[in-house]
């Protein structure tokens, strides 16, 4: 792999561009054209990204034979495993759906996510969710609140909480060395989105009609039925986080899971819907396939990069310098190979980063599970929650809404945080 030029760069990156214009832009402009050819758009961009990936190396296809193989496939294995376990379980939540009380499940469920992981809390917490709410009249900014504290920050404390943390510790990072040195991040940032929430929660209740149906709310109780899945999931965090056990026996095991829930859905005459699945898997597909040779670029170009770290560390600080450029990663393409790329430019040695690196290693992991909440396609989960949400009836901004959301929420927490991290 050697070093590519600019045009070179810019030539891998374009198809991305296109994919994140047509994303934001298409929906809000021209939705019923975007409803209708959605999928044809998606494969033009995905065959322009593999003919000039093609055309610039000649290890594109082994490249990208790596990533369908080797990233994509366990990555959608997961996430189907999960959104089947998760439709075996029922969690009945009867509660006025007070700001408070929204408060309260979001803290416990920002905790949660760091002991199954953000995909698993998602899926799992996502219906009592919306169950809990369903009285209300404006739910969206929930649902957004939902993604970044759920199915980004809260699985900033362990490396069960994100891949990206999970990558640190199959390096060689020390399973406790987070909530050893990123809790007082995650307090911040719960605190703070918990705080802006309950402010921007009040100012909305005021416009709701709601007391009256309030009033008729059954008496608080939680009921959670499907045992049996519960056992699953709990099995499948087991598998996904046993280090010793290949790719393959990992999917296999995974396949297995879902194929015994899916078997005592039918007997329970469970229905499932895989729309919201079906839609995820096909956007990630293709951003897998156009994120593949944006990865190419940066790791073939890693060594100037870190040169550049290098001089502009003396003007603003090189901790903050990873932060940076790790969020814009993170952000706008997946964030665990996000996390690895930078990992390895800072050195790639476990030991040096938890020690003399400490500063670097704490800005890259937070900014790589934080910052893959500011767009839809950050972190997996963002996608499918908002699926599953809009099919449940809940209206979500498009991808230029809801980055106006994390640029008015994440984006100060986040410069606040970057002051502190060196």
């Amino acid at each position: 792999m050697g070093y590519l030029s600019v045009p070179e760069v810019l030539a891998l990156s374009v198809p991305l561009i296109f994919l994140l214009l047509s994303l934001a832009l298409m929906p809000l402009i021209v939705p019923k054209f975007w409803h209708n050819y959605e999928i044809p758009i998606f494969a033009i961009i995905s065959f322009v990204s593999v003919i000039s990936f093609s055309i610039i190396s000649n290890k594109a296809f082994t490249s990208l034979n790596g990533v369908i193989l080797d990233d994509y496939v366990p990555f959608i294995i997961t996430l189907f495993t999960l959104y089947v376990l998760s439709h075996g379980i029922h969690i009945s939540i009867q509660f006025r759906p007070t700001t408070a009380m929204n408060l309260i499940f979001l803290c416990c469920g920002s905790v949660f996510s760091s002991l199954i992981g953000t995909t698993g809390a998602s899926m799992l917490l996502l219906r009592p969710f919306l169950e809990m709410n369903k009285l209300r009249q404006k739910r969206s900014h929930l649902i957004i609140f939902f993604i970044f504290l759920i199915s980004n920050i809260g699985g900033l404390m362990t490396p069960l909480g994100d891949p990206p943390l999970l990558i640190g510790y199959l390096k060689g990072i020390d399973f406790l060395w987070e909530i050893e040195n990123l809790y007082l991040y995650w307090i911040i940032y719960i605190a703070s989105c918990l705080t802006i929430l309950y402010f921007v929660d009040r100012k909305i209740l005021t416009t709701e009609e709601h007391i009256s149906d309030w009033e008729r709310t059954e008496q608080p109780s939680i009921k959670i039925t499907g045992i049996l899945n519960i056992f699953m999931i709990l099995t499948t965090v087991i598998v996904l986080f046993l280090g010793s056990l290949d790719m393959l026996t990992r999917n296999i095991l995974l396949v297995a899971i879902c194929i015994i829930s899916i078997i005592d859905g039918k007997r329970s005459s469970r229905s499932m819907d895989f729309g919201p699945f079906r839609e995820v898997a096909v956007t990630f597909f293709v951003i897998f396939i156009v994120i593949a040779p944006v990865l190419y670029a940066l790791e073939a170009n890693s060594n100037s990069i870190h040169e550049k770290i290098g001089e502009w560390s003396n003007v603003f600080g090189e901790s903050r310098i990873y932060f940076t450029l790790c969020a814009l990663a993170s952000s706008f393409l997946d964030n665990a190979p996000s996390y690895l790329l930078f990992f390895n430019i800072a050195g790639g040695d476990a030991h040096e980063l938890m020690l003399t690196s400490a500063p670097i290693l704490k800005a890259i992991s937070v900014s790589a599970v934080v910052m893959g909440a500011m767009t839809y396609i950050g972190n997996a989960p963002n996608m499918m929650v908002k699926s599953i949400a809009e099919r449940e009836g809940v209206f979500l901004p498009t991808f230029l809404g809801y980055l106006g959301w994390t640029c008015a929420t994440i984006l100060p927490i986040s410069l606040v945080i970057l002051f502190f991290i060196n």
